[in-house]
């Protein structure tokens, strides 16, 4: 596991001179805009810049805020504090206990450090569109006089392209992903439910990951949708049992400390109708297709029409129900996906190296199912690599 030896034993894995590339990145980006503080509060990005693996909140607000050159605070609940405390950057570490109102501590601790640096805090950088309502007017009541913009931009044109370190623990995942492809496949038989099926494929996810990077956090999930159940691609494993015709979809997401792959793939149980196998052929066609056009240099949007065009050769255009692919990355919460990554018509973005993007292009044919195939791609400095590679096609021993 060659993906796996580079990894560091240990809960944060990224080192200092990582993340202070980060933030370099993120203060440059800003740089223009001459701004005072800076306070981040979705765990993804207080995770980017702090590695600090809070994988989630539990209710609990979370604050990472600096100024511009100077030192900054991680704002968390107390009983998270000896995570917080293990992470690799200089952030001073302030918690509140739950005795308090949460939401009230934590604005309080966040208004105290903007207010310690000595002059007025004119002007704060926020994730201004991930910012409630609730939030904001908290923040405007702390920090009346302050301006509030936006550096959620900055911090998703710095998250597009990958670091080394960021590309092992990718590497790592697309390797996990398909030992958990082999196991759910091995696992389908007549009979065997979604629930089974899903439990295996975890099981060897879990255990792989357990064997080759002891530390890293698992956040692992996986879908089995048999028969019209392909019709909702996220819909959760179910005691649906596979029968002879069935369409199978599997789906497997090994999420490694925060960072998210996938495969997915459709396959036919047995015999079904010349419509299924037409449409789950023009899907193939369209995947390997979009797939080849992954390179540097191309546009997000051609990479989305041109597989478009294969399936609306095939007369399947009217049931395509999502793009034709996204970015892959921390993937925890509300700054999960990141948006300059989307395989979108509108998108007119050039892939560059370092960038990783899924390709899966679907159609969702009501009364017959789903058909989807998915695999994650590294764009490399003339071409691309496929993370997830597994075969399209399965043969079913008892089909």
């Amino acid at each position: 596991m060659a993906a796996a030896t580079s990894l560091p034993d240990v809960l944060t894995p990224f080192s200092q001179d990582e993340l202070s590339r980060r933030m370099g990145s993120i203060l440059a980006a800003v740089e223009a805009d001459e701004l005072d503080l800076i306070l981040l509060h979705t765990s993804d990005n207080v995770y980017y810049v702090s590695g600090v693996p809070l994988l989630s909140e539990w209710g609990r607000p979370l604050w990472c805020a600096f100024r511009p050159n100077a030192t900054g605070v991680l704002v968390g609940a107390e009983i998270e504090r000896e995570n917080m405390e293990q992470g690799p950057t200089a952030l001073d570490v302030r918690c509140y206990g739950d005795h308090q109102q949460v939401g009230e501590a934590s604005l309080h601790i966040v208004k105290d450090f903007a207010r310690a640096g000595g002059r007025p805090v004119k002007r704060i950088g926020v994730e201004r569109s991930l910012l409630s309502m609730e939030l904001y007017e908290g923040l405007r009541a702390i920090l009346p006089n302050s301006e509030f913009i936006d550096v959620g931009h900055a911090l998703a044109e710095t998250r597009l392209v990958k670091s080394e370190e960021e590309l092992r623990i990718l590497r790592l995942g697309g390797e996990i992903a398909i030992a958990g492809a082999r196991a759910f496949c091995d696992a389908l038989a007549p009979g065997v439910s979604e629930l089974e099926v899903v439990s295996e494929a975890l099981s060897e996810m879990n255990r792989m990951l357990a064997a080759s990077w002891p530390s890293g956090l698992s956040s692992t999930y996986a879908y089995c949708q048999l028969g019209l159940n392909s019709l909702t691609p996220h819909l959760h494993p179910t005691g649906r049992k596979l029968r002879r015709g069935d369409l199978v979809a599997l789906n497997v997401f090994p999420v490694l400390s925060g960072y998210c792959m996938e495969l997915e793939r459709t396959f036919v149980f047995g015999d079904a109708p010349d419509t299924v196998h037409r449409a789950l052929d023009a899907v193939t066609s369209a995947f390997i297709s979009a797939k080849a056009r992954i390179m540097p240099g191309s546009e997000m949007a051609s990479v989305d029409s041109h597989a478009t065009e294969i399936l609306r050769g095939a007369g399947l255009d009217q049931y395509i129900r999502h793009g034709t692919g996204h970015a892959h990355g921390i993937m925890i919460g509300a700054a999960g996906r990141e948006e300059l990554g989307e395989l979108r018509s509108y998108n007119r973005r050039q892939l560059a190296p370092n960038m990783v993007c899924s390709v899966e292009p679907g159609v969702y044919i009501p009364g017959t199912g789903g058909f989807r195939h998915s695999d994650v791609m590294l764009v490399g400095e003339t071409d691309s690599t496929c993370l997830t590679d597994f075969p399209v096609t399965h043969q079913f021993a008892a089909g």
